[in-house]
């Protein structure tokens, strides 16, 4: 018995001090406010799942649906729990400059199994100061956290520009009541740079980002964003070219009512599924779990790759209190690669079978990859920063060339949140 009152004792203590957030402000003042404010806030999340089939057993952070082989699909299931996603939070914010408050700021994970990421990580880190931001981000092409659906599962829908990226960037409010917001600035994305077959060399991404939001009065938006990217690569001759990227995202919120609000999220572009997406910066590997930017064709010449896709999703709150809510999203996303069946064979862009199916029945020199996603899931709020849940997320990889051949993968996720 004592044993068990013990582990009671600090399962209860680590819950305490996971929802408070621990905060410091000095006895200096600059004005109302005091010179320096500090806060510490840890948010602690164990995930628990069951994958059903189709899914890459050994990626357990996530649906990953692009990992999905339809030439060599997982049928195995499997189950565990893990604490991967906990997180630290360190925020200072100075108040002695006449133009505003300094702000840094710095987030940091446990990401991936012991040995293969498990250690700290850095994962956003920045400074704040007079309408410029500087530092490690989410990608402002996607919009950040405000964009983000309300799922359990990490990766959501893969068109979700979700990547972090090293950026510097401008913003600042205009029009009546400021609802208009710019950004402009610069991203380097050379670190998640993929490429298929040939040599690559070595990368400095410099990434241009404009982007316009439109605010209303009770928290909806509509924001596009528009970006170029350089991509350079090797001819034939062994010399170093430069081939440019684009893309376009547009984001939008609605509140729907005192009980729901729509999300819905687009993108297209070409030379940026690799960089931009969350599964292709964070999740990719080797092989048909990669989403490329570029890929080197049969002839050895150099292609970035098309991309386009979408989702939606709504949340409603139940009851008066509106701690119960359920969310249901939806998204499709398209790769076009624009090289022959060999080729991509080669270049371990598909995996073929043994019976070499994808070769064998397949003759156009474009192959699409569609990622097509469902998730729908039930939570609850048991304070306001604490939040567990069950959650279904499933869907297919399609690869279609003269035939289409698929694979499910699909999981059932179980969290619990606790923090910020």
């Amino acid at each position: 018995m004592k044993k068990y009152a013990l582990l009671s004792t600090l399962f209860f203590a680590v819950c305490y001090s996971a929802c408070a957030q621990v905060s410091f402000e000095s006895k200096a003042t600059a004005g109302d406010k005091p010179l320096y404010e500090m806060e510490f806030s840890p948010r602690l999340k164990l995930n628990g799942y069951v994958n059903l089939g189709g899914n890459d057993a050994s990626a357990s952070q996530s649906l990953n649906l692009n990992s999905a082989d339809p030439y060599n699909s997982l049928k195995d299931k499997n189950a565990d729990a893990n604490m991967y996603q906990t997180q630290l939070a360190w925020k200072t914010t100075y108040n002695g400059f006449e133009k505003g408050p300094l702000e840094t700021y710095i987030e940091g994970q446990w990401w991936g199994g012991p040995g293969s990421g498990g250690n700290l990580q850095l994962r956003v880190a920045y400074v704040d100061y007079n309408h410029w931001h500087v530092g490690q981000d989410w990608s402002f092409f996607g919009g950040g956290v405000p964009t983000w659906y309300n799922t359990l599962d990490w990766e959501g829908p893969n068109s979700g520009t979700w990547a972090r990226h090293l950026q510097v960037k401008y913003y600042n409010n205009f029009g009546k009541d400021k609802l208009w917001r710019f950004e402009g600035g610069m991203e380097t994305s050379a670190q998640y740079l993929k490429v298929a077959g040939g040599n690559v060399p070595g990368q400095f991404s410099v990434d241009p980002i404009a982007a316009f939001t439109k605010y209303t009065q009770d928290g909806s938006f509509i924001r596009l964003a528009l970006m170029g990217r350089s991509i350079r690569y090797t001819k034939e001759n062994s010399e170093n070219a430069l081939q440019m990227g684009w893309g376009i995202n547009a984001n939008l919120k609605n509140k729907l009512s005192d009980k729901s609000y729509f999300m819905a999220q687009g993108l297209v572009g070409s030379g940026i599924a690799g960089s931009y997406t969350l599964s292709g910066a964070l999740f990719s590997n080797n092989g048909a779990a990669v989403m490329y930017d570029g890929i080197y064709d049969q002839n050895g010449s150099f292609k970035t790759v098309p991309v386009y896709g979408g989702s939606a999703g709504i949340e409603y709150f139940f009851g008066t209190k509106k701690n119960l809510h359920s969310n249901l999203v939806l998204g499709y996303t398209n790769m076009a690669y624009h090289a022959s069946p060999l080729s991509l064979v080669q270049n371990k862009v598909i995996n073929d079978n043994a019976a070499g199916d994808f070769l064998n029945k397949n003759n156009e020199s474009t192959t699409h990859t569609a990622l097509t996603y469902g998730s729908i899931n039930l939570m609850y709020d048991i304070t306001k920063i604490f939040t567990m849940g069950i959650e279904y997320d499933g869907g297919a990889k399609q690869i279609n060339n003269s035939i289409s051949q698929s694979s499910m993968v699909n999981r059932i996720a179980a969290g619990i949140k606790v923090g910020f």
